[in-house]
């Protein structure tokens, strides 16, 4: 009697849950991690590429900053720097063969609640610069402030899944990742065009104004030498 065709078979991006469905149990991490390898090697590239650029473009923007100015620069660096390593640590995790979930999921806990606290740090700086220069826009508020402790936290809530052990942990801590990487990437680039703009006014033989000497803000307004390069 000829045995009939085996359908293929499909990978299930929860194949470690019982029943395959988002909020059912994760029995298995590893391999409910299977589908996700590809996605997790490729935000782990973005995310060194970006981190190398970071040290290219500090490197050569490094005479913008002057040591009254330090601390407000580094409110500004910092953030977007420490989410591309976020996003290159989390991916690494996340491919090692013998990851538990408990594991995963303090460790995301842990990470996230730091970030929280470091992003304490943050609004502390931005404030400080907000009441000296008064120059930072809701968007920077917005971009800096809300939307990462957003992400901390959906990076905490996704390990609080992985300790109960719920697939749709999977999904949560995706979504915090792709987001502190867009983040990233959209604080380097406001943070890239203003290092063009100042270093451009900067040129040897441009006129500067009478009154005072003026280099281009974060967001291509304009701010007196006073900011110290900020």
């Amino acid at each position: 009697m000829p045995l009939a065709p085996c359908a293929p078979k499909k990978l299930d991006r929860f194949a470690g849950s019982a029943d395959g469905s988002p909020m059912a149990p994760l029995d298995s991490l590893h391999g409910a991690l299977q589908g996700w390898q590809n996605f997790y090697m490729l935000t782990g590239a973005a995310s060194a590429t970006l981190t190398g650029l970071m040290f290219v473009a500090v490197t050569f923007g490094s005479s913008l900053v002057t040591r009254e100015s330090a601390a407000t620069t580094r409110a500004f660096l910092d953030p977007t720097y420490t989410h591309f390593v976020q996003v290159l640590l989390t991916a690494c995790v996340l491919t090692v063969p013998t990851l538990g979930a408990t594991f995963l999921g303090c460790a995301l806990m842990v990470a996230g609640a730091l970030r929280i606290v470091a992003l304490h740090s943050v609004f502390r700086r931005y404030r400080e610069a907000q009441r000296k220069y008064g120059d930072i826009e809701m968007s920077d508020w917005v971009v800096s402030i809300v939307l990462p402790l957003l992400c901390h936290l959906l990076v905490m809530t996704s390990g609080a899944g992985f300790i109960v052990r719920k697939a749709v942990a999977l999904d949560v801590l995706a979504v915090a990742i792709m987001a502190l990487l867009f983040i990233g990437i959209h604080s380097a680039w406001e943070l890239f065009v203003w290092m063009a703009l100042a270093v451009n006014e900067r040129r040897p033989g441009r006129v500067q104004p009478e009154s005072t000497s003026s280099t281009p803000a974060k967001d291509g307004r304009t701010t007196t030498s006073e900011r110290g390069g900020l």
